[in-house]
């Protein structure tokens, strides 16, 4: 009598000849693609207004720069508390990243617990959402830094920043770094990016800003820790001025929302994201944003 089939060495002998199969390339015409206009504004009482006005491409589009993005002829109206105002086209110049960074700016300072609409014209058609001021600020009790913390990316050194929730509502806040950068540091990602247009001993100031947002969560008043890699490398007496930052509902479900498309875009086993707007027909968010005050903190060795 023969033995039966072994089911599993039968399906061992189908994966090794799968794995070892020949590849092939197939080419997928594109579907048409309609551009949508990216509207980002974050009002923080205290500034003047900067509003961000861009045009979308198709995922595989090569490398684009925020110059090529820039929307040049929208017309934008920003009316507050002290009436209407028209924002013009400006920009400034980046020296990290050796590239001009282009947005519409207005010169009226943002106030407090005021609303604010935003009207914005592109080809004929207006996209209007509206922004209330009213987001609290914390306070930061401590800044420190610890040399490893584990998450789903592996290890890394982090900044530990405590506070305590803000108590009587719900909250959403984000990290926030200042520090100033020379040529010798490189960003953490796999790019390893370093400033090609920075003078030897040069540096400029750097905003990190953190990816993750984070809710309260009807966890009303409690202390929370955030441990945070930096985004650039650091060297042993780098200082740096730490903020947290408060966000409107809006802008932290945008904010959370392209996280999550960032995150699927790298592993394939999370589900696609789509982002949402508040500003009906393009993508992104118009809302609010308050800060801390920052806390000075000084990097006790260099990056691992």
């Amino acid at each position: 009598m023969k033995p039966a089939p072994i089911k599993g060495t039968l399906l061992l002998v189908v994966i090794a000849a799968a794995s070892a199969g020949c590849y092939e390339n197939v080419a997928l015409e594109p579907k048409p693609y309609n551009p949508r206009p990216s509207i980002e504004g974050l009002l923080q009482p205290g500034q003047p207004p900067r509003i961000f006005v861009n045009h979308t491409v198709p995922f595989f589009t090569p490398d684009q720069t925020p110059s090529s993005l820039f929307v040049r002829d929208a017309d934008i109206v920003l009316t507050g508390p002290d009436g209407a105002e028209i924002l013009t086209a400006d920009s400034t110049y980046d020296r990290f990243w050796c590239r001009w960074g282009p947005y519409y700016a207005g010169s009226a300072i943002v106030r407090a617990d005021a609303t604010y609409r935003i009207d914005v014209t592109i080809d004929g058609r207006t996209y209007t959402a509206e922004a209330v001021t009213d987001v609290p600020a914390v306070q930061i009790d401590s800044v420190s830094y610890v040399a490893v913390f584990t998450d789903i990316y592996g290890g890394h050194e982090g900044v530990v920043v405590d506070f305590r929730d803000l108590a009587g509502m719900e909250n959403q806040y984000r990290f926030l770094m200042t520090r100033p950068l020379d040529n010798e540091h490189e960003t953490v990602d796999d790019r390893e990016y370093s400033s090609t247009c920075l003078a030897d001993g040069e540096v400029v100031e750097v905003d990190e800003i953190g990816r993750f947002v984070y809710y309260d969560n009807k966890l009303d008043g409690i202390p929370v820790t955030f441990v945070v890699e930096p985004a650039y490398t650091h060297r042993r007496g780098d200082e740096s001025w730490v903020h947290i930052q408060s966000l409107s509902r809006d802008a932290a479900d945008f904010y959370y929302s392209l996280d999550l498309q960032r995150e699927a875009n790298i592993n394939p086993f999370i589900e696609p994201v789509f982002l949402e707007s508040n500003i009906d027909g393009a993508i992104g968010v118009f809302g609010a944003v308050n800060r801390s005050d920052a806390v000075y903190f000084v990097f006790p060795e260099d990056a691992q």
